[in-house]
């Protein structure tokens, strides 16, 4: 598969642990499956899940409920032996509350726009604030930032 999963990355900024690595791992469930020894039906109702919560779009939460119930089913009955993680329990048992409760679809919640915008956010920090105090660093960052995006 050519992935390198959970591995630090040479410049500090975390892991090799991103949407790219996420997509590619939940292209080919047949290939992944054959690899890890999941089942290749949890690894795709896995994928369609994240999926639907990492789109910008409006979810149908009854449908969204019934197939996560369905596959938090099929996980517990396949792997009963494996402790559910408590974010898997979260986004399969509790996700279609936090769907329907979200002012935003949740794909928009991501920090995909804080990453794009780390350049930024360090040159701010490093040289358009005051260095008095956080909460003044912070201001300053902020403010700097919405001057920046705006029209």
């Amino acid at each position: 598969m050519g992935l390198l999963v959970d591995v630090p990355r040479l410049d500090g900024s975390g892991t090799s642990n991103d949407e790219n690595t996420e997509r590619r791992f939940f292209a080919n469930p047949h290939l992944t499956s054959t690899t890890t020894g999941i089942n290749k039906e949890v690894i795709k109702r896995f994928g369609i899940i994240l999926q639907v919560i990492s789109s910008g779009y409006k979810i149908d939460v009854q449908l969204f409920d019934n197939y996560a119930i369905e596959t938090a089913k099929l996980f517990v009955i396949q792997y009963f032996w494996f402790y559910l993680p408590a974010s898997v329990h979260t986004i399969l048992l509790h996700g279609s509350i936090i769907i329907e409760n979200a002012l935003l679809p949740i794909g928009l919640l991501s920090e995909e726009a804080q990453e794009a915008r780390i350049k930024d956010i360090k040159k701010y920090r490093e040289h358009r604030t005051r260095k008095i105090s956080l909460v003044k660093t912070m201001e300053d960052l902020f403010s700097n930032l919405l001057v920046s995006s705006g029209p």
